[in-house]
């Protein structure tokens, strides 16, 4: 039986996302009214409505959860440790981070890895998941990006932040589990917006997945977002 037997089931995977630059408040209020009444594992939110998401979703046993340095990833290790800290203080409790693809490619290494090693530090204690952008760099990269993300104290790697293109595949969630090999957990996403390819990327290897189409997921529907 694979996981999209029971799309009900997917619940527990999926980290309910709305991102968009241009979300209102009653748009994050109903991505977290979904939260709870679906008991998503997570909402997936903008730093700017942490403090709400943490506020409505008190006792929901549902995580909050936020994305830096997104979708451009061009702060300094500097700027994400001041960015985790000031998120951890307003009641995250995980952090997804856009990595350094353009390092990776420089052949820059060590500073690849201190900067999601900053987030780690002032995360405190708090999962980090890395947005590895997996379709902007080789498979060698990928492999690179794996062990930096690992060596950096990351609890997770992410194929995509969605928006870099590389749409979460069953493919891509087995090689990333294949490097990870139980160091690490996966993330999916981008693109997720049915049970069939939500259960065959947890059949894959992926512990969460991040999606915006959750309550369509879970429904047995069709999710029409992008993301």
């Amino acid at each position: 039986m694979t996981a999209a037997a029971d799309p009900s089931g997917l619940a527990r995977y999926l980290q309910h996302t709305n991102v968009r630059p241009d979300a209102t408040r009653a748009d994050i209020e109903r991505l977290l009214e979904e939260c709870a009444t679906h008991r998503f594992d997570g909402a997936m939110v903008n730093p700017i409505w942490v403090p709400l998401a943490r506020t409505t979703l008190a006792g929901t046993g549902v995580k909050v959860c936020t994305a830096l340095d997104f979708p451009m990833g061009g702060a300094t290790a500097a700027m994400l440790a001041a960015q985790a800290e000031e998120a951890v203080g307003l009641g995250a409790d995980q952090i997804d981070v856009m990595s350094k693809p353009g390092w990776l490619r420089s052949g820059m290494p060590d500073e690849y890895r201190e900067a999601v090693a900053a987030v780690v530090g002032a995360a405190g204690g708090r999962p980090v998941k890395v947005m590895l952008e997996a379709a902007l760099i080789t498979d060698d990269e990928l492999a690179r990006a794996v062990e930096l993300s690992i060596e950096a104290g990351a609890a997770f790697v992410k194929n995509s932040s969605g928006y870099g293109g590389g749409d979460a595949t069953p493919e891509l969630v087995r090689k990333l589990s294949r490097l990870a090999a139980g160091r690490v957990a996966v993330k999916a996403s981008g693109g997720i917006r049915n049970a069939e390819h939500a259960g065959a990327l947890i059949d894959a290897g992926a512990s969460l997945l991040g999606s915006s189409a959750s309550v369509a997921i879970v429904a047995g529907g069709q999710g029409d977002r992008s993301y």
